[in-house]
This record gives C-alpha cells, structure tokens and sequence, in this order.
C-alpha cells in the first residue's frame, strides 16, 4: 500500500515524464499521461481507491475517457491556465444521468478534432470545483479556455438531437478568423500590408481545390495562429485567388514568389513581413509541400522567428524551446542584449550550423558515423530582459518569483542554453562568438547542464496575470518594510484625494491624479489596456537585419 506522499512523488515523476508538452505529437504518451492523471485520482480518493482495491478496475460508472485529461485544483493552472493551447474542458460527475447521455458526444468530439485542441475532464464529485472560474450551476458544463478568448467560454447545452452539431460547432469555433477572402475583397491582402501592427505578420498561401478542403487545410493554421498570437499576427490566402489578383492588389515581390501555378495545388508558401505598414516586399519567405503536417509548419514559424529576436516569457518559451517531433531545439537566450547583439547572435548561429552541417557531411563521406541526434537540431536565439523595456515582459515588473534561482545557477554568465524537452540549462560564460556553438551543443564539449534549475511558469516573466492578481501577489511577497510604504503612500494618496474633493482645489486635484497616474504606470496589465487603445503604429516592433 502506497502512502500518500509516495503516491504524489510518484505522479509527479511519471507526469513529468509523459506530459504532452515534453512529446508533442505522440498520441501514446498523451493516452499514458491521462492513464496516469486517472490512477493519481484513483489512489488519492479513499472511496475511487477502494472500489478499485476491491475490483482491479476503476468504477464501471467512471465514463472513461483515455483520451481527456484528468484536470485537478493541482494541475489546472499548468496544464489549462498557462497553455498556448485551446482546452476544452467538461466538468462532471460519473452517476450523473445528463453527463453519461453526454459522454457519446463528447468522445465522438475528441476522436474528430483532438489533433486540433486539448480536451480535459473535472470530477467533481468529491470536489465542488469552487476553484473553477466560473461557478458550476448544472451539469455537464463544458468551457472553452484560450488565451485569445480572454474569459473562458461556456458551450450552452441544449436539447439532446441538436447537441453533436452544436458541440462540433463550439469546437471548431475556438480558433481566430484569420483567413483573406480575395474572391469577395480583392483588396483584402494590400489593406492587411498597408496596415502598422504591433507583430510582424506572417501569410500562409495554401492550395484547395474545393470550399470544404480549403476549410479544412486552413485549421492547422488557424490553431497555430492562435498559439503563436504572441510573436505573430497571421493570414491565410488561397494560393489560386492570390494568382488572380491584380497587380495592383498583390506586389509583384510576393507574385515571383508564389507556388507557380502549374504546382498550386502540390506546394504551399510562408511569408514573413515587418509589422509596419506599407512593406510590399517579403523579409523571408518558403515553399514547402503541401499537405504537410503541423511539425513542418512549425519549423517554418521557428525560422521565421530568427528574423524577430523574440522575448522569452513564461508562455512564449513552450513555442520556441520545445522541440517537435522532427527535430530537437535547444534554446541560446541573451539577458538585456540591444537588437544589434541579438542579430549577431542570429547570424553567428546560422554560420556555425552550415559550418557544423558541412563537417557532418564530410564525416559520413569519409565512412564515419553522426546520429541522428547531433545533426538534426536547430539553436534559435531569444532575449530575456530583466529590467522593464517598453512593453516587453522583465523579469523586475512581471511575475517571475524563481529566476533568483536561475541566476545562481549563471554565475554571471550574460547568456545561456535552454533544453527545455529535458529541463536543463547551461550557462555561457566569456564567449565572444557563437560561432562553435553547433559542435559544442552535439558533442557536449565544455558545456555543464543543470537540471531542474528552469520552471517556465515561474523563473521567467508572465505579464498575463490582473492587476488585482498583481497586486495581491505583490503584497504577498513583499517585506515588512514595503508594507509600511505602501501602507503611507496610500495614506498619502487618499488625503490628497480627500483635500481635492472637500477644497475644490485644482492644485491638489492635478497631485492626487498625478500619484495615481504613477502608480498605474508600475502595473504591465494596465499598460497592455492601455497600449490597446493607442495606434498600432507606435508599436510596431522592427525585424532584425540579419
């Protein structure tokens, strides 16, 4: 019999191992970690663990769903609130007369669509899920969580015949509408260039032959929009309505590197663009065949990125450190590097992997042995500030509560290795060139990994959180000492406010809104509101040149 503390040591190991982000793409790891998410549940209820010491088996009354995620107080956060993913969540109990008419639907949904979004299940039977965000008022209650959504979305139930087509609906509704309607607005695509964004903006030309397979090869896509939403703004055009368009409607730049016409419907094309308006030219563009799958299209996002230099945050690093199923990424982040020295770093890396590719390719010419594992890996470069840059995420003003710990681990270093498939870090120490960095990554040569010294979540920034979450968080960590300043400078604050209101004072007045106005100025949340309703323009972040 397994104590409890044994119990939870395990899960966490065997979660760790298997989670879906650490193997994305294996539909056998996924199935194991929600095996395994089931047996913690199991053990760590004494009636579920009962039932089945007495059985061998979970309850016949479970409605058991392989493919969902047992979702918990423990794991939501992670799992559900700091995904790129979109969840679809249903929250239940296993003797619940709606819930098992329900069950049929739900698995049909997840066998459709479950390479598309995530699904997770609550059980709250022992658990009233009052830690949900939304209250739990009737049964089954199935949310949609996104971070493009912003709150999580509540599908409505409604009678029994009308729920698959109404499900499926919810479902495929839960990406952003990205796609360029040329055949009704032939000035779709050169209103979209002209416009200042506050992303570089990335076009997919892809081929369909007919309206369903167009719809259908556009949701890829559209899922990657809505996880990349951070680094990228997207489009998508059919690659036959883009051949249509006049001259005048489409750049000759972006026409010369189309798919030719008489291979539309075998090749598909990526088109990177700075995020000010009127670029007619791309920066960097790609052919590539066309239907692939979601690995290749990553990897097209992955290089597109080198020409941003992104900022590494507590989301952003899941799309830009884990490694696809195809290649292996490790991750070269630079702390508070200008764009001049993140575009250096860019272009050393690129020399030394065709450098490094060269030398692979003389070793097996010359009979020698590389696996697979040294050769086929790719080092993007990323910056991480620690203090505050415009609205960039920092360490100093979002939540990062354990990079002390990282920096311990950096000795110094101005840069280091993130190889976030195994939870390792390396740090770079007096480096004056990237150049041999491909050889030393492949052999390990003068490298020390730490293990376990990176949490996403929590070493690097998240700027996400509200500011009364902010707040509350803030108070929390905060000593004694910053107690008693903030304590006066709220005083101080409020007898200002009460003097303007009771003397009608202009003077004093213009001081309390000043105080405000300073205070609001340290919160990142009310900056991205306020930054919301400022012209794209002034935001719109330059490429490197590289």
């Amino acid at each position: 019999d397994a104590e409890g503390a044994d119990v939870k040591r395990a899960y966490k190991t065997l979660a760790k191992r298997w989670h879906p982000d650490r193997n994305p793409n294996c539909s056998s790891c996924q199935e194991t970690f929600a095996k395994i998410a089931v047996a913690y549940e199991t053990l760590s209820d004494d009636s579920k663990r009962a039932a089945y010491d007495s059985s061998g088996d979970v309850a016949s009354s479970e409605l058991k769903s392989p493919r969902s995620v047992p979702l918990t107080r423990e794991n939501f956060d992670e799992l559900v609130t700091f995904s790129n993913d979109v969840w679809i969540v249903q929250v239940f109990k296993p003797k619940d007369g709606s819930c098992s008419q329900f069950h049929p639907f739900w698995e049909n949904q997840i066998q459709k669509h479950g390479h598309l979004v995530r699904f997770g299940r609550v059980d709250i039977t022992n658990d009233q899920g009052k830690w949900l965000p939304v209250k739990v008022r009737v049964l089954p209650l199935v949310l949609k969580f996104s971070r493009h959504l912003g709150a999580p979305e509540i599908f409505p139930i409604t009678a029994v015949h009308e729920t698959p087509q109404t499900l499926m609906k919810f479902v495929l509704t839960s990406f952003p509408n990205i796609g360029l309607p040329l055949h009704l607005d032939a000035y779709g695509l050169q209103r979209w260039l002209g416009s200042s964004t506050r992303k570089p903006k990335v076009l997919f030309a892809i081929p369909g032959k007919s309206e369903e397979e167009r719809y259908k090869s556009h949701l890829v896509p559209r899922k990657l929009a809505a996880r990349w939403s951070e680094i990228f703004e997207f489009r998508t055009a059919d690659t036959a309505a883009l051949h249509r368009l006049s001259t005048d409607n489409l750049p000759a730049e972006v026409n010369r590197k189309l798919p030719p016409q008489d291979k539309a419907s075998e090749q598909a094309a990526v088109f990177l663009f700075p995020a000010e308006g009127g670029a007619r030219e791309p920066r960097a563009h790609a052919l590539f065949p066309w239907p692939t799958g979601e690995d290749e299209l990553v990897l097209q996002l992955l290089s597109l990125a080198e020409h941003v230099g992104p900022t590494v945050s507590a989301r952003s690093t899941e799309l830009l450190c884990r490694s696809p199923s195809i290649r292996r990424v490790y991750c070269l982040v630079l702390l508070d590097p200008p764009d001049s020295s993140i575009a250096r770093a860019t272009t050393e890396l690129r020399d030394s992997r065709q450098q490094y590719m060269k030398e692979v390719a003389e070793i097996r010419a010359s009979g020698g042995e590389v696996t697979e594992d040294e050769d086929n890996f790719v080092v993007p470069a990323l910056r991480l500030y620690r203090q505050p840059r415009g609205l960039q995420p920092s360490i100093a003003s979002c939540h990062a509560p354990k990079f002390s710990q990282v920096e311990k681990v950096l000795g110094g270093a101005g840069a280091f290795l993130v190889d976030l498939d195994t939870n390792r870090i390396a740090a770079l120490k007096g480096l004056s060139s990237f150049r041999g960095l491909y050889p030393q990554i492949a052999y390990e040569d003068s490298l020390t990994w730490v293990d376990d010294a990176l949490h996403p979540f929590l070493s690097l920034p998240d700027c996400e959180e509200g500011m009364l979450e902010r707040f509350v968080r803030g108070l929390r960590a905060a000593p004694v000492w910053q107690w008693g300043v903030q304590l006066l400078a709220a005083l101080f604050i409020a007898e200002a406010s009460a003097k303007a209101a009771v003397e009608q004072s202009l003077r004093w007045t213009l001081g309390a809104l000043g105080l405000l106005f300073v205070v609001v100025l340290q919160s990142p949340p009310f900056l991205r509101r306020a930054a919301a309703y400022l012209p794209g323009a002034l935001f719109a972040p330059p490429l490197l040149g590289v």
